[in-house]
């Protein structure tokens, strides 16, 4: 499959909503961690591999937290994730599912569209892993650390082409959704304004 990050619908849309789904399905029975592979069968190396074609290791886990950490939000969940080398040198993505205490997994509602996004994220940084741009910084002059995260290169991408991807499954318009992302962090407008049209206009490397 081929890598065409100028193409405004792409978004490693197979691997992203596979392993979306399978998130999806083990919550649906229960099941709290798991772990799998998946083949890579983009037309890019990703890194050295004893096998016949790279693979990416997925773990997903759910994690309890107070109601309280939800209380700004409104929100009954949320997801974290990362990606890059394990420490068995594995690329590998994390994602976790946040939960209030005492919340049934079966009966969690997760959004699809948001869940293939950030699985679209995290993709793409393990494409990032020897590229220069993972060691390039924010340059700018605001000492927000939220900003400066945000507008760090290679978070830039990542950021337009999970964006890309949840949009392209909603149907939401991308800066709606970026800002409705950012809404509850402590930006003002000008910074908003700042971070959503680099993220749109991204240029990729």
């Amino acid at each position: 499959m081929t890598i065409n990050l100028n193409n405004k619908d792409f978004f490693y849309e197979e691997i992203s909503k596979s392993i979306a789904d399978q998130i999806i399905h083990l919550m649906s029975r229960g099941i709290d961690q798991f772990m799998e592979y998946e083949v890579w069968e983009y037309d890019i190396d990703i890194a050295d591999c004893e096998y016949e074609k790279p693979i990416i290791k997925w773990v997903f886990n759910v994690s309890r937290v107070p109601h309280d950490v939800f209380a700004e939000s409104g929100r009954d969940y949320d997801i974290i994730a990362t990606a890059g080398y394990d420490e068995c040198g594995e690329l590998s993505i994390y994602l976790t599912v946040l939960l209030k205490k005492g919340a049934w997994i079966k009966k969690a509602t997760l959004n699809y569209a948001e869940l293939v996004g950030v699985v679209a994220h995290e993709i793409h940084h393990i494409t990032q892993n020897e590229k220069s741009i993972m060691t390039e910084v924010y340059d700018g002059e605001d000492d927000n650390q939220d900003m400066q995260y945000f507008l760090e290169p290679s978070e830039v991408e990542a950021f337009h082409v999970g964006f890309r991807a949840q949009c392209a499954i909603s149907g939401e318009d991308m800066r709606t959704a970026m800002l409705a992302y950012l809404a509850y962090r402590e930006l003002n407008q000008k910074q908003l304004n700042e971070i959503v049209e680099t993220w749109i206009n991204v240029e990729f490397v």
